[in-house]
């Protein structure tokens, strides 16, 4: 069974989601505030559905303390209508997902259902250039010292290495990795690029393996 960790201030909606996804059988923690979701969240956390607006802070910290210590948990946010901003800056920082209140319990527990799938891809362990990489662990080695890799930077390294060569577009990108037709920003990706390079290269304004197509998109060169 697969823990779930539903961070939801709003006890009505909190208590459907618990009784909706225990008897979709997870193992489902419940956190009322960003205090007892920082005490509850651990490795063996499969997903986490974060509301943002909480009693004692913004839901976007918890996102951003997890995923500056390397936590790859699939991250799913619930937000309210109007909150464009929030929900980029949610993508921005390493969100896997959102989902914008009022919602279906029953698309989101798809929505849950995608992410798991994308997150359980095989293993993969490859070499490019000098760099290690373990896309199973998460991590990749340069230089004797190992970087943890964020699940979205995983999936798009994993993307890029099925087609060495190949140019793809921004929002190609989106959809295969992020799972959306429409996204309300590509920069998002560009992002994640950003950060992926500053582990993946040795000069990160002069990549030599994630390169950028202008106009286009980006590729990789093993």
């Amino acid at each position: 069974m697969k823990r779930l960790l539903i961070v939801e201030d709003e006890a009505a909606i909190r208590e459907s989601l618990v009784d909706f996804f225990t008897a979709q059988d997870f193992l489902v923690d419940e956190a009322p505030d960003l205090a007892t979701a920082r005490r509850l969240v651990g490795t063996d956390i499969a997903a986490i559905l974060l509301d943002l607006r909480l009693p004692d802070g913004d839901g976007l910290d918890l996102l951003r303390d997890l995923r500056r210590d390397g936590n790859p948990a699939p991250v799913l946010i619930l937000t309210a209508r109007g909150e464009e901003q929030q929900r980029i800056r949610g993508l921005e920082l390493g969100a896997d997902d959102y989902v914008v209140k009022p919602f279906s319990v029953h698309e989101l527990h798809a929505r849950i259902a995608a992410v798991l799938r994308r997150t359980g891809a095989p293993a993969a362990s490859f070499r490019i250039g000098e760099v290690e990489v373990d896309l199973d662990a998460h991590e990749l080695c340069r230089d004797g010292e190992v970087h943890r890799l964020l699940q979205k930077e995983a999936e798009l390294l994993r993307l890029l290495c099925r087609h060495p060569g190949r140019t793809f577009a921004r929002d190609e990108i989106l959809r295969e990795v992020w799972g959306y037709l429409e996204m309300p920003t590509t920069r998002t990706v560009d992002t994640h690029v950003f950060n992926l390079r500053k582990k993946l290269e040795a000069k990160p304004d002069a990549p030599e393996h994630l390169l950028t197509v202008h106009g286009v998109g980006y590729k990789l060169v093993m």
